[in-house]
């Protein structure tokens, strides 16, 4: 037997094994009766099997079969071997694959675990996880196999290669980040169908849900992060995010998703919300399926989509079947959802919550009407017109600002009721310090009306954490007179569910600095230089040293080397290329990227005269954008701690 023989009988396998979990698990669970089909080994045997399958895949890139015709659609043998795992995942058949591999994992980690899990859910558990691992499985095996052999007489002596956009180390961890993301939202999704099947809503398995949200918010807030780096150093346009259909259709997601951690608070401390959060569960994982059928149905135009493709179709019909029996659930145990508490305020930490959620479904909404229009517009008037960078930003950024501003005020409001005493003492001193900054940005000049809120409303949020807590710090001296560092470190060792909150809370404040500055006060031009000439801006003057053709075997560049001295002290050469692909005949820009603190200087060839003696260049001034990167990680620090304390609760 072949590996690829293998490979498709380990997919098979897989395949049969779900389709028997989801058939037995359904009659289990309809009949109540102890039988004892084994549907946790099942779908335990399902990840393995899965997993062979992917590792098979991977085998058969890293050997070079070319009678594999995906193999050979999406590699060749200059590639190099991160290149060539790179490949599983550069087009539809092996995504679909990994997909479902990383699907069928967790579900069977789910599985080997469910000795914890409440025994009401169990069997429905195993059903749900069991029918989207049948689902992902189909559309692999009949639709995307990544096993199917070449359709020609010979084995072709190479492969048509990976595209050149994929070729950079980043793309090696950024869709199986994203991956991890969408797929191991299916488990909150079960977890909730499951209590909705069996009626058991008493509120145990929230618990369970709570950790899998994290872990899964984490990985795709990851790879959304490493994407935006992604198109920064690759695309050559000195952005990060471009409010692109297929990088929207990541956004969707993790926008709910967050919106039902924040908001799952509230149903474990006052039993209220319970429609809606497992509304929001349910919500995230049909965006999870909406996001694939969005990228692999060519529907919308992106430099992301796959190649449009037949099972677009397929998708619609799962999402429209699997939201058909969550309404029919909800209205079912409609009663048994009811609240068990109340709102005792209407200036209380669940009514900050409300209105956050609020606004993340709102932006979810406008984002999701947005990569849409085009759809809408062609099927009512037939012609296809699409919105803008600047439609997105004109309804996203007010209620994102608006949004932080919520995020900084409400962690330290009381869940039953705040006083006026309280709302003193948590926000008066850095209300008035923040008003006196905003006074000092007037003063600096230059700022939009949203970069002045922007920057004021992030100053306030991480100065309100950071005086409520020394608040907090110097009342426990007062008591116990032991020095302020030992006093801080008791603080945060008796809070650390709630600290690490807000430490991602200070992460998304930075962030928000970080593209505000980088959006609004982005410095770009355009200029020709031939070898010896040099260009000025700001305190920066680039010299362009020389001019030179480099050959690989994968590819020939036209490489620029330039010296830039900075307040006429040398800074950093900066080494851009123009490169062509030979096996695909496309062209790539390689940018030169010196990032600071303060700013990231960054270059790009944009083309070269017919003598080849003069090169077009484009530059970007980019200031504070590594704290994007700094203000990302702090959250999922945050995320990382948040998900700790929760396993040893």
């Amino acid at each position: 037997m072949s590996l690829n023989e293998f490979g498709q009988f380990t997919l098979s396998l897989a395949w049969i094994l779900s389709l028997y979990t989801f058939c037995f698990g359904i009659y289990k669970g309809i009949t109540s009766k102890s039988h004892n089909f084994h549907l946790d080994k099942a779908l335990v045997l399902v990840s393995i099997f899965s997993f062979i399958a992917l590792a098979s895949l991977g085998g058969l890139f890293l050997i070079g079969d070319f009678t594999n015709q995906y193999v050979w659609q999406t590699s060749n043998k200059t590639m190099s071997n991160l290149y060539k795992i790179t490949a599983i995942w550069g087009g539809m058949d092996g995504s679909m694959l990994l997909w479902a591999s990383i699907l069928s994992i967790a579900s069977g980690i789910v599985a080997f675990k469910s000795k914890k899990y409440p025994k009401e859910i169990k069997t429905w558990l195993f059903v749900v996880l069991a029918s989207s691992c049948f689902f992902f499985l189909t559309v692999t095996l009949f639709y995307t196999n990544p096993f199917r052999y070449i359709k020609v007489d010979f084995i072709p002596p190479d492969g048509n290669g990976l595209n050149p956009l994929l070729q950079n180390p980043y793309m090696a961890i950024h869709p199986p980040m994203l991956y991890f993301g969408f797929t191991l939202f299916s488990i909150p999704y079960a977890f909730a169908l499951a209590a909705l099947l069996s009626g058991e809503l008493k509120g145990e398995w929230l618990k369970f849900v709570r950790t899998w949200s994290l872990i899964a918010w984490s990985f795709l807030t990851l790879g959304i992060t490493l994407g935006g780096f992604w198109a920064y150093i690759e695309l050559g346009w000195g952005g990060f995010w471009a409010w692109d259909p297929v990088e929207n259709s990541s956004f969707l997601p993790w926008l709910t998703a967050t919106a039902f951690i924040h908001s799952l608070m509230v149903q474990e401390r006052k039993g209220l919300l319970k429609i809606w959060n497992l509304s929001l569960i349910f919500l995230t994982y049909a965006l999870t399926v909406f996001g694939t059928f969005l990228t692999r149905s060519g529907i919308v135009q992106s430099v992301h989509a796959f190649a449009s493709t037949n099972i677009g179709d397929i998708f619609l019909v799962y999402l429209s079947i699997i939201i058909i029996i969550f309404i029919f659930l909800l209205f079912f145990r409609r009663r048994k959802l009811e609240s068990t508490g109340k709102l005792d305020s209407f200036f209380s930490r669940e009514i900050f919550i409300l209105l956050g959620n609020i606004l993340f479904v709102s932006i979810c909404f406008a984002t999701f009407w947005g990569v849409m229009f085009p759809v809408f517009s062609e099927a009512l008037t037939g012609d296809k017109q699409a919105v803008g960078i600047p439609f997105f930003n004109t309804i996203n950024v007010p209620l994102f600002l608006l949004l932080a501003l919520l995020m900084s005020i409400g962690p330290f409001v009381s869940w039953k009721e705040s006083g006026f005493k309280q709302i003193k003492e948590a926000f008066l001193r850095p209300l008035i310090v923040t008003f006196l900054f905003s006074i000092l940005l007037i003063f600096i000049g230059g700022q939009t009306f949203y970069t002045f809120i922007a920057y004021s409303v992030a100053f306030f949020a991480i100065l309100v954490i950071v005086y409520n807590h020394h608040r907090q710090t110097r009342q426990r001296q007062f008591t116990t007179n032991l020095s302020y560092l030992n006093e801080s470190k008791e603080v945060l060792k008796k809070s650390r569910r709630r600290y690490s909150g807000l430490l991602a809370h200070i992460g998304f404040s930075i962030a928000v600095v970080a593209i505000t500055a980088s959006m609004a006060s982005k410095v770009e031009k355009e200029f020709s230089l031939s070898v010896g000439e040099s260009y000025k801006i700001k305190n920066y003057s680039i010299e362009l040293n020389d001019l030179k053709e480099i050959q690989t075997d994968n590819y020939v560049a036209l490489k620029a080397i330039a010296s830039v001295t900075k307040s006429n002290n040398f800074y950093t050469y900066l080494e851009p290329e123009f490169r062509r692909y030979f096996r695909n005949d496309e062209v790539t820009t390689e940018v030169a990227l010196k990032p600071n603190i303060k700013e990231d200087l960054y270059l790009v060839i944009a083309g070269l005269d017919d003598l080849g003696t003069r090169a077009t260049f484009k530059l970007y001034i980019n200031p504070l954008q590594v704290w994007l990167w700094v203000g990302v990680g702090i959250i999922l620090l945050g995320a990382f701690l948040a998900i700790l304390e929760q396993r040893k609760r």
